[in-house]
């Protein structure tokens, strides 16, 4: 056999290739930074860390540009709010060394998918969109060589402990009652049989 028969694919092989390259091309790509177009502006937001892990710092980026050029002083007129789930708080676009670049400190502290809703306007733009970027996934998926404690299951763990512990308390000072009358009873008894 000779070098250029080895790497010969067998007959059909090569449309069955082809078709997989073509399957594979459809499949749209995972993109960790979501971009929309409001009016002439395109924002792109994403992770400045990714991907993005519970427990550990991390900023949303915006990007917003016009025309392909960077849009500049856009904090002064466009406000940030990050959501995840019912919860939400007012954050603020800080822009940095990077024209037409905003950054929006974060601190997640629970895996799943965060949004960020942008609204207020670029120059005479209205601006009322919300972008969930890729979510953030719990610390566990990276650390090694063991994972540590999930904090929100230890205080799932703490609560239920300190319930279990309360019953306990409630079933103790209730047996020291009962303790306490059959005490009395035996005393009243033993009392007039003498």
């Amino acid at each position: 056999m000779n070098k250029q028969e080895k790497y010969r694919l067998p007959v059909g092989g090569t449309a069955v290739l082809l078709a997989l390259l073509l399957v594979l091309a459809s499949v749209p790509a995972a993109h960790a930074h979501v971009r929309v177009e409001v009016g002439p502006y395109v924002v792109v937001v994403g992770w400045l860390a990714e991907p993005p892990v519970v427990g550990e710092r991390n900023s949303l980026t915006v990007e917003i540009t016009e025309d392909g050029q960077p849009v500049e002083n856009a904090a002064a007129t466009l406000n940030a709010e990050l959501k995840y789930g019912a919860e939400s708080f007012r954050a603020n676009l800080t822009p940095t060394a990077v024209p037409g670049l905003y950054t929006v400190d974060i601190f997640p502290t629970v895996r799943g998918q965060y949004a960020v809703r942008l609204f207020g306007s670029l120059a005479e733009t209205a601006v009322d969109e919300t972008i969930e970027p890729e979510e953030v996934f719990p610390a566990a998926n990276i650390q090694f060589p063991e994972p540590m404690p999930d904090a929100r299951e230890l205080q799932r763990e703490v609560t239920a402990l300190q319930a279990e512990l309360q019953t306990m308390r409630t079933l103790t000072y209730g047996a020291l009652a009962v303790s306490a009358v059959a005490l009395l009873l035996a005393g009243v008894l033993l009392f007039k049989r003498r």
